[in-house]
């Protein structure tokens, strides 16, 4: 069976199964709140709609680039001629997953954030939309993709900071500029291991309102391990499996659970 079929069916059993998608049955006023004001938020404003405006302009962008990249599960490099439309269909955030980490950032209003996997910029435009003012850093292996993250930045007039490098080999420096976490976002290596030695890294970072986001949970069995690890991590009180995307909250005052919500 290929991936895609894989992929497709894992997505009917989370909808089947999947509950609490207006916020019925859930006894956690956090939770509750969660899903009403952040995941059932449909309100657009003028700062959103101006990332989907250049959200748009680079979905159809024809511009090639022309790179290598490290393939995840693979040590080796693959030469790659694609354009900035294409990858923005294959890998980035969507419109529905882009308004939500708008809506997570802007509900939680974190000051300190990390990104990890900038891509060409898409996440990290409808972060740092929501998070004007505060010290942003993502780091992407591949510098052509900064280029055009650059771009959009300046487009939007965001101060995001671009960090160029291999995750393993910078990010301990990288997060010797952060007193605390109060956001990270996971999108880069897809790899069962490098993405559990990320997250034990950031952990030494967090305080209690701190927020990890990971993309691609369901992505492949190696990043669902990956999930289930993170996910019953001793720190971690709650986590959200939004199929997609899943979130960890450490707030020592929630009780311990594990929510699927219908998204």
């Amino acid at each position: 069976m290929n991936s895609r079929i894989q992929y497709t069916l894992k997505y009917i059993k989370y909808w089947l199964f999947a509950k609490h998608k207006k916020g019925h049955g859930v006894h956690s006023p956090f939770i509750y709140n969660l899903i009403i004001n952040v995941l059932n938020n449909k309100k657009s404003d003028e700062a959103l709609n101006a990332v989907f405006d250049v959200y748009k302009k680079y979905l159809k962008s024809k511009e090639v680039l022309k790179f290598d990249e490290i393939g995840a599960g693979t040590n080796y490099k693959k030469s790659k001629k694609i354009t900035i439309g294409e990858i923005i269909k294959r890998s980035s955030i969507n419109r529905k997953y882009g308004e939500l980490i708008y809506n997570l950032t802007k509900y939680f209003n974190p000051t300190e954030i990390l990104e990890l996997g900038t891509s060409v910029g898409i996440s990290t435009a409808f972060i740092a939309q929501a998070a004007p003012k505060s010290n942003f850093n993502s780091i992407e292996g591949i510098e052509e993709k900064i280029k055009i993250a650059k771009k959009i930045a300046s487009e939007l007039k965001q101060h995001t900071e671009f960090i160029h490098g291999d995750f393993d080999e910078i990010l301990e420096s990288v997060l010797e500029k952060y007193d605390k976490l109060d956001l990270v976002f996971f999108d880069g290596n897809h790899k069962n291991t490098s993405t559990l030695n990320y997250f034990n890294s950031c952990l030494e970072k967090i305080q209690n309102e701190s927020i990890f986001i990971f993309d691609d949970i369901h992505w492949s069995s190696n990043m669902e391990e990956a999930w289930e690890e993170i996910k019953n991590h001793p720190k971690v009180k709650v986590s959200v499996d939004l199929f997609r995307m899943g979130l960890i909250f450490f707030r020592k005052e929630l009780s311990y659970e594990h929510y699927v919500i219908k998204f």
